[in-house]
C-alpha cells in the first residue's frame, strides 16, 4: 500500500484521495445511522417483529449497520491494496 509521505507518485496521491474519500462516506453514513433515529424515535412508534421499531433500531439495527460498513470498508479497500500492488509491480 503506497504511503504518500514517502512516495510522491500520482498513484500514490489518487490511492490516498480515494481512501480519504471513502472514510468520508462512510462516516457519514455512520453519523446518520446514529443520530437520525434517535432524533426521529417518536416519529419511528410502530412495531417491527414485535418490538418497537425505536427499540430495535438502537438495539439490533445500529450495531449491525456499523458491523455492515465496516466489511464494506474492508472489502473496498482490499481491493484498493491489490490495485495498488499491481501498479506497484508493473512500474517498479
Amino acid at each position: 500500500m503506497p504511503d504518500p509521505r514517502t512516495s510522491t507518485s500520482p498513484a500514490a496521491k489518487r490511492y490516498w484521495r480515494r481512501n480519504l474519500f471513502l472514510i468520508a462516506i462512510l462516516t457519514t453514513c455512520w453519523a446518520a445511522l446514529t443520530f437520525l433515529p434517535a432524533f426521529f424515535a417518536r416519529e419511528l412508534m410502530f412495531d417491527f417483529i414485535g418490538w418497537p421499531f425505536s427499540f430495535w433500531m438502537a438495539a439490533y439495527g445500529a450495531p449491525l449497520s456499523y458491523l455492515v460498513l465496516i466489511g464494506i470498508y474492508a472489502r473496498l479497500m482490499n481491493r484498493a491494496d491489490a490495485r495498488a500492488r499491481r501498479d506497484d509491480e508493473r512500474g517498479g
